[in-house]
C-alpha cells in the first residue's frame, strides 16, 4: 500500500469519532496520533510532523479554524495536508478552510470507504509535491482561458472583494451537497482564484460522482496535464454555466466587474 506507515493526526473533541477514524486507518497500516483540541493539535503538528491531519472544524474553545490559520502561516513545504471534517450546516466554515489550504473535506459521519479514498488522495498529493519538477524548455505552461463569468470572479479577487467571492463559493457549495455536478463550478471558481489544489479536489468529486460529470473530467485532465502542452486551455463550466451567471448577478461586487470581463 502506498504511504504505508504515514503519520496521520486525528483531531476531534469526540472520543468515539477519533476511535472510529483511528481503527479504520490503523487497519490500513497508517500510524495514527490523536488530539482533542486545536491547542493539542498544534502541539502535535510541531512535535510529530504528520503527513496528514484529519481536522474537525467545530470544537469547543478554539475551533479547527485556529489550526488552519496557524498552518497557513507556515511555508507550503512545511504544512501537512489537511482533510476537514464537518456537517453540511457549516458551509461557510468549510469554504474558508478550503481557501486556507485544506485538501479535502468529509461530511460527518463519514464512511470507511470515503475516508480511505480521501486519505489516499491527499497522501498521493503529498508524494507528488515532493517529487522534483522538470524545468526543461520542452514544457510550457498552459495559458488558462477564462470565460466572462470567471473573469468577473478573478477581477473580484484582484480587488479583494471577499464578500462577493465567499457568497459565490458558499452558494455553489450548498447546491453541491444535493447535486455533485455543482462541484465542477465550485472547482472552476477556486481555479479562477488561483487555488489549483482546491480546484482539483472539487473537479474530482464531480467527476467521481455516480452520475459523473464530463465537464469536470475534462477540467481534471487539463489540470493534471498543465505543463504538457503549450496550447491554450479553456475551463469547462458545463451545462450549469447559466446558473453561475444568475448567482453572480444576485450579488454583484461593488467594483465594476462587467467592464473588465
Amino acid at each position: 500500500m502506498p504511504n504505508r506507515g504515514a503519520k496521520i493526526l486525528v483531531v476531534d473533541d469526540e472520543h468515539n469519532i477519533r476511535l472510529l477514524l483511528r481503527s479504520t486507518l490503523e487497519s490500513d497500516g497508517y500510524t495514527i496520533f490523536e488530539a482533542d483540541s486545536s491547542e493539542a493539535a498544534i502541539d502535535c503538528i510541531e512535535r510529530l510532523e504528520p503527513a496528514l491531519v484529519l481536522l474537525d472544524l467545530w470544537m469547543p474553545g478554539s475551533d479547527g479554524m485556529t489550526v488552519m490559520e496557524y498552518l497557513n502561516q507556515k511555508p507550503p513545504e512545511q504544512r501537512p495536508r489537511v482533510i476537514v471534517l464537518t456537517a453540511n450546516s457549516r458551509v461557510p466554515v468549510v469554504v474558508r478552510a478550503m481557501r486556507l489550504g485544506a485538501s479535502d473535506f468529509l461530511e460527518k459521519p463519514t464512511t470507511p470507504d470515503d475516508l480511505r479514498l480521501s486519505v489516499a488522495a491527499a497522501l498521493e498529493e503529498t508524494a507528488d509535491a515532493a517529487e522534483p519538477q522538470s524545468t526543461t524548455s520542452e514544457t510550457a505552461p498552459v495559458r488558462q482561458k477564462l470565460s466572462p463569468l470567471l473573469a468577473r470572479i478573478r477581477h473580484a479577487v484582484w480587488n479583494q472583494d471577499i464578500h462577493f467571492i465567499e457568497h459565490t463559493l458558499g452558494t455553489l457549495f450548498r447546491k453541491a451537497w444535493t447535486d455533485p455536478a455543482w462541484f465542477n463550478l465550485l472547482g472552476a471558481v477556486f481555479e479562477a482564484e488561483g487555488n489549483r489544489g482546491a480546484a482539483k479536489t472539487f473537479y474530482q468529486k464531480a467527476a467521481n460522482a455516480p452520475a459523473g460529470c464530463k465537464a469536470a473530467s475534462r477540467n481534471l485532465l487539463r489540470l493534471e496535464d498543465i505543463n504538457a502542452s503549450p496550447v491554450d486551455a479553456e475551463v469547462d463550466l458545463g451545462d450549469q454555466e447559466k446558473f453561475l451567471a444568475d448567482i453572480l448577478d444576485l450579488h454583484e461586487p461593488q467594483h465594476s466587474i462587467r467592464s473588465h470581463s
